[in-house]
This record gives structure tokens, C-alpha cells and sequence, in this order.
């Protein structure tokens, strides 16, 4: 089955609908994040005013509401544990062994032991999630699609796209369905990233990310590009290590940003970089930054699923723990919180959330918004029933 983007509330597919436009779409995007990226270190960006998503999660009680938010890792033997606590939070989506290779025949008995315990406490479905861009860096290397770098050397959008395509079917087989790619960074010579990014070509990356991005769809599994705005130029790698991107933002928006824009119309899921950018702080990464989320949702027009990158990495950046993290992430705009780390990092995110949001430092609506956006991904996804309209209004004097 096909991954659809979800439906977009009337009032903001109104205003977007012109500009969302076949070839006019990336000239009107490149051209606003040009704008914003153009303005001095001291500009500050208003908040994006966005209208609200359908009130999806209402119904939740605000403990497994939260418990949507999170993205957690998985060891490839979680054991009983493992599944006692998804029974317990209901989390929104499951990630297989992150930064490790799995068995596909072990993968498919813990895909069972998830899909199990959700069930059994009858929560809303989980996404499974896999990094699967290809290669060595692949949690299944012995699965489509080929490694990025050997792609962009001799492919064409047709073989990424069917690539893109076998990868998704693979990983559906193995209750697979969301994954970790592709890669819209653009590489950089000796850069951390060469063996996994396309090509050093802007244009080369924006064309292969589009066509994997719509062979994943059509395959029936959600990707999640990253990472926004561009990591392919930081001198090491963020989800290993501090890094910094240290180019100007006239460099960012020349050379990273249009694979993102290429995709902003069409990847239901952007990730966010772990690195820090001289173009705006210099301290603070990208993934708890609100100017990186505002550009993204104000001048890429994207209206998609914003998954925050490995809090667990994130946070010793800026030597704070990963609730603190997970409570700056949420509030700087993502709306799926990654936490790769062990449980006792998962349940210290998830509570800070929670806590805040009790205590108001975020705002009830403001978790509301991004459940929505997360479980009309998991309809359009086909994990959950699709929202029945609701029945004609007869007017008055009609029989």
C-alpha cells in the first residue's frame, strides 16, 4: 500500500496550494530560505503561525499522548522488559537496534513482540523504524537499497527510485514500517558523511532524494529524510560526536538546502542534524534550535512529521541531560522526539516532557499539534483506520 501524505486542514491547503505547483515549487522555496537565511546573525525569526491540525489526539489521555511523541531504541533482544514497558507507555514509534546490524529473521520475531504488546493494551499502533539508506551503515546491509555514494555514482532517478522501492518491500516483510532515509545531505571532500550522501552535487542529491523518497512511498514504507538543513559539510559525525558546520549562510543556502527543498511537498518526515551551525549560534544543535524548525515550516513550507535527531547525542553537546533535551526539542518545533539511548534515558525524556507539560511550561496545545500531525502519518500510513467523515447535514425542509 502506498504511503499518502496526510490530509492537510482547508484553511492551510488553500493558502499553500498555488505555490505547491510542479516546477514552481522549489524556485518559490529556494527563494524564501535565500530571504531568510540572507538576514544577519541578530535577525530574529517570528514565530511560525500555522493553523492548528485536526484535534487527532484529543481523546487521549495526556500520559500516552506524550507516549506518542517518542521514537525509542530498541536492542536487537529487548527481552520481557522491553515488552512490559510498551505495554506500559504505548510509545509512537519503535527503532531496531540503532548503529547496529540485525538479523531480518530476528528483526521479524521483535517486529511480532512489539506489534504484541501493543495489542495487548490495545495503544495505537507503532511505527517500527529501521535505518536502511543502504550500505554498510544499514541496520539490514544484505537488503535494498544500494549504498547512497555507488547510486548517485551511476544511477538515474528511475534506479533510485526502484531501488528505494525493493527496500520498502523488504522491510514491510519484516513489520518494518518507517525508515531512516534517505540522505539529503550533500557531501563535502573528506567530509564524515561521503559514505553515505549521493553526491557532492547539489543537484545530483536534490533529483536521487526526491525519486528515493517517492520509491519508499510507493513501497508502502514512511521515509524519514535527514538532515535539515545539511550536515554533509560537519567536521565529524554529529551522531557520533560534537561537529560543526561551519559555512555561511549564503554557503547553506547555496549548497544544502535544495534536496530539502526538493522534498518539501512530498517527504512526509524530515529529521533534524545533531550539529551546530556558524550560521546561527555556533553552540546549540540544529535538532534544539526553533530558527531551524521556523525555517523549515515558515519558507520550506513544510507541513510534514518534524522528527527531532538522537536526543542521546544531542544533549552532551550542550552538557544538559536528554529530558532536558527532550523538553527543548518539543519546544523548539519537532514533533517526534528520537531517544536511541538505553530505558533509563527513555523514561527520563519521557517523564520531563510530561512534567512540563503539567507544569506548563509547554502547552497542552502545543502536544496536541504534533500528536495530530503524528497520527494522520499513521493513517495515511494505513497503521490506523482512516477518519470517517462525518455524516451530510440536511438542510432545512428537505425530506
Amino acid at each position: 500500500m502506498p504511503v499518502k501524505l496526510p490530509g492537510r486542514p482547508r484553511r492551510a491547503a488553500k493558502r499553500v496550494r498555488k505555490p505547491l505547483a510542479g516546477a514552481v515549487l522549489g524556485g518559490a522555496i529556494v527563494a524564501a530560505a535565500v530571504a531568510a537565511l540572507a538576514g544577519g546573525p541578530d535577525v530574529v525569526t517570528p514565530t511560525v503561525r500555522e493553523p492548528a491540525p485536526r484535534a487527532a489526539g484529543a481523546s487521549l489521555p495526556l500520559p500516552r499522548a506524550v507516549a506518542q511523541l517518542f521514537v525509542v531504541g530498541a536492542d536487537a533482544a529487548p527481552g520481557d522488559a522491553f515488552g512490559a514497558r510498551m505495554r506500559a507507555r504505548g510509545w509512537g514509534g519503535v527503532a531496531l537496534a540503532p548503529g547496529k546490524v540485525l538479523d531480518p529473521s530476528r528483526a521479524a520475531g521483535l517486529t511480532r513482540q512489539v506489534a504484541a504488546a501493543v495489542r495487548q493494551a490495545r495503544h495505537v499502533p507503532v511505527f517500527v523504524v529501521a535505518e536502511q539508506a543502504g550500505g554498510p551503515a544499514s541496520t539490514f546491509p544484505g537488503l535494498p537499497p544500494r549504498a547512497q555514494p555507488l547510486a548517485g555514482d551511476a544511477g538515474t532517478p528511475a534506479s533510485v527510485r526502484a531501488d528505494a522501492r525493493a527496500g520498502a518491500r523488504a522491510l514491510r516483510r519484516l513489520g518494518v514500517r518507517m525508515t531512516l532515509a534517505p540522505v539529503a545531505d550533500v557531501g563535502a571532500a573528506a567530509g564524515p558523511l561521503q559514505d553515505r550522501v549521493f553526491s557532492d552535487d547539489p543537484a545530483v542529491v536534490s533529483r536521487l532524494t526526491a525519486a528515493a523518497v517517492e520509491g519508499w512511498r510507493s513501497g508502502g514504507v514512511v521515509p524519514a529524510v535527514g538532515h535539515f538543513p545539511g550536515q554533509g559539510a560537519a567536521s565529524q559525525d554529529p551522531d557520533v560526536a560534537n561537529a560543526t558546520v561551519g559555512l555561511s549562510r549564503a554557503e547553506l543556502r547555496a549548497r544544502d538546502l535544495p534536496p530539502f527543498a526538493a522534498v518539501a511537498g512530498r517527504a512526509p518526515v524530515i529529521v533534524l542534524s545533531n550539529a551546530v551551525y556558524a550560521a546561527w549560534d555556533g553552540v546549540t544543535p540544529a535538532t534544539l534550535l526553533p530558527e531551524a524548525t521556523r525555517l523549515l515550516r515558515r519558507d520550506l513550507r513544510y507541513r510534514g512529521v518534524i522528527m527531532s535527531g538522537d536526543l542521546a547525542a544531542a544533549a552532551p553537546v550542550l552538557g544538559i541531560g536528554v529530558g532536558a533535551a527532550a523538553v527543548q526539542a518539543l519546544r523548539a518545533g519537532a514533533d517526534l522526539l528520537y531517544v536511541s539511548g538505553d530505558a533509563g534515558q527513555q523514561e527520563a525524556a519521557y517523564v520531563a516532557v510530561l512534567r512540563a507539560v503539567r507544569r506548563g511550561r509547554i502547552s497542552r496545545a502545543r502536544v496536541q499539534a504534533s500528536v495530530g500531525r503524528v497520527l494522520r502519518l499513521k493513517r495515511a500510513a494505513g497503521l490506523m483506520p482512516a477518519r470517517r467523515a462525518p455524516p451530510a447535514r440536511r438542510r432545512s425542509g428537505s425530506r
